[in-house]
Order: C-alpha cells, then structure tokens, then sequence
C-alpha cells in the first residue's frame, strides 16, 4: 500500500499554500491570498498551453520534415497544396441531420502527396447559402489522404446539420463551388 501522495496532489497543496505564504502578515481581507493564487493559476494554465501548442507545433513540423514510410511528401496548409493538388467537390448527399460531400483531389506531381490534419478544426468546412459554416462530424472522417502519383482519389467527408443548401466546401482557407 503507497502512503506517498500523487504528484498532482503535491502541485495542488503547493498551489494552495504558496500565496498563504505570501500573504503572512498581509491583512485579512483575503485579497492578496486571493490574487496570489490567480496569478499561480493563471501562470500554471498558460505554461501548459505553451507546452501542448509546442508539442503540437513540434509533431507538425516533425511530420513535415519527413517523408511518410511510403515516400509521400506531406501537405498541412493551403500553400502547401498549391499547384500540387486540385480539389473538386464532386458529389453532394444530405441526409436526416447530416451531409455527405464527396471531394476530388487530383495530384500533379510524381512525388505521392498526403494531405494531413484534414479533421483539424476550421481546415475543412461547408459553407452554406447564407454563409455559415458546417463543420466536420463523426467517427468516419479521415484525418488524412493519400494521393498517388499523377493522379486522383475521391474521398466522401461527413458534415453537420443541413439547415441550408451548400453552396461551397473550404478546404485550408480555398473555397471550392458545389455543383447545382
């Protein structure tokens, strides 16, 4: 049986503790302890965003940097995708409370392309009539896709509500007409 207390329990008892440290001899009123412990709070928070946002900047650029195991270069951004991949929105099917559109991507190059974080917020929506955005849904989306060589693949996405016809899909930033 460990008796020892936990990590998180130890940085939550100094969290806890610190600014009643601090605030030895202060008055009562509570407003230093108080302030104290916002600015621990608020300091431990945005280390730990800084932490995630560098991790998740460093596996970007890591996967970047690399060619997949299959030889493919990868592509994370619009720019990126610039005349080495065109995308077509091919087919559009709605359904009870969703959408399923089917996209085009053709690749130009001789090198195989992967298209990464597709499922990332805001990297591929369905823009409606009245210009509101549907963003991707479900389990069944890709995150990625692979495009051969010289050539195209069709990829169907799943998107939420269907309050308005769509009239365009934005992929990275590019809009793209959905055909009547």
């Amino acid at each position: 049986m460990n008796l020892l207390p936990s990590r998180s329990t130890l940085f939550a008892s100094v969290l806890v503790i610190s600014p009643l440290c601090l605030a030895e001899g202060e008055p009562t009123d509570g407003s230093v302890i108080k302030d104290s412990t916002k600015a621990a709070v608020s300091s431990f928070i945005t280390a730990g965003k800084n932490l995630l946002g560098g991790v998740s900047e460093g596996v970007l650029d890591g996967r970047e940097s690399v060619q997949g195991t299959d030889g493919a270069a990868i592509i994370s951004s619009g720019e990126q995708m610039k005349d080495r991949i065109a995308v077509e929105v091919l087919k559009l099917e709605p359904s009870d409370e969703n959408f399923t559109i089917t996209l085009g991507f053709k690749n130009s190059t001789d090198t195989q392309l992967r298209l990464i974080n597709l499922g990332q917020t805001g990297a591929l929506l369905a823009i409606d009539q009245a210009g509101y955005a549907n963003k991707l849904t479900g389990m069944e989306n890709p995150d990625e896709v692979t495009v051969p060589p010289k050539t195209a693949v069709r990829q169907k996405f799943v998107f939420e509500g269907m309050n308005e016809a769509i009239n365009t899909v934005r992929v990275w930033g590019a809009d793209y007409p959905v055909k009547k």
